[in-house]
């Protein structure tokens, strides 16, 4: 949780998006309840993978923010923004996330970008027959992290726009996340956010599963989506090889 902060116009951005959702809502299109399971009238209902695959992403994503107070949070359907004073906050949320979700078997890829951010409010209103709901915000700090997010990189990642590697970089230290090199640079991106160091060897080899079990139920034409995270973990452990003393 971040306090004592300078206020200022600028933020650090978390930007994440549920991968594979739109095949998987496809593939699994009724019975689309998320919650509550346990409700009555939804008990009969066969399982739905893709409204638990969504209950799980909100649930996780939800305790963190309660957890964590970021300044502004912003969620819907599969996809949410993390908004906050500082970069190391942001990319401690963002570890602490890929983490749970790998846990619970959730695939998730996420973009960081830094700059202005303002957010004008949230409303709703029903007008005639229709429902409106309003979340009005921006800055560059949004239009970077998503940027960052769909630069084409693939897997479950944390990819780093150049605005916030920059400013991370120069003001780390010796604790918390790092930034790697990603092999192939893309426009604004070229690393990406470690979230394996330093992590329990028993805790990784759960994860390693975790991404595995996802790969053998996943279908051929996002196979790669697997082979790319389990590529990214391998370098993110040998770099921690080679900068052990």
């Amino acid at each position: 949780m971040e306090r004592d902060v300078f206020e200022s116009d600028k933020r650090a951005v978390v930007y994440l998006d549920l991968l594979g959702f739109a095949a998987l809502v496809e593939a699994n299109p009724q019975y689309f309840a998320t919650e509550p399971f346990d409700h009555p009238s939804l008990r009969s209902l066969p399982t739905n993978a893709a409204a638990h695959r969504l209950t799980l992403f909100h649930q996780f994503l939800e305790s963190n923010i309660a957890s964590e107070q970021p300044n502004h949070a912003t969620v819907f359907s599969d996809c949410g923004f993390g908004v906050f004073y500082t970069p190391k906050a942001c990319a401690d949320f963002a570890v602490a996330l890929m983490q749970d979700f790998l846990r619970v078997n959730v695939p998730v890829r996420m973009g960081l970008g830094f700059g202005t951010f303002s957010a004008i409010g949230t409303t709703s209103s029903i007008t005639g027959r229709s429902t409106v709901v309003r979340a009005t915000f921006g800055g560059t700090s949004i239009v970077r992290a998503v940027a960052a997010e769909s630069c084409g990189g693939k897997g479950m990642r944390i990819f780093v726009h150049r605005s916030f590697s920059e400013l991370f970089t120069a003001n780390r230290g010796d604790s918390g996340p790092k930034i790697l090199p990603i092999p192939k640079e893309f426009k604004s991106v070229s690393c990406e956010l470690d979230y394996v160091s330093r992590a329990d060897p028993e805790q990784i080899d759960k994860w390693l599963a975790s991404i595995r079990e996802m790969a053998h139920s996943a279908a051929a034409e996002v196979q790669n989506h697997y082979s790319e995270t389990l590529a990214a973990i391998s370098r993110m452990l040998e770099s921690e090889l080679d900068n052990s003393p």
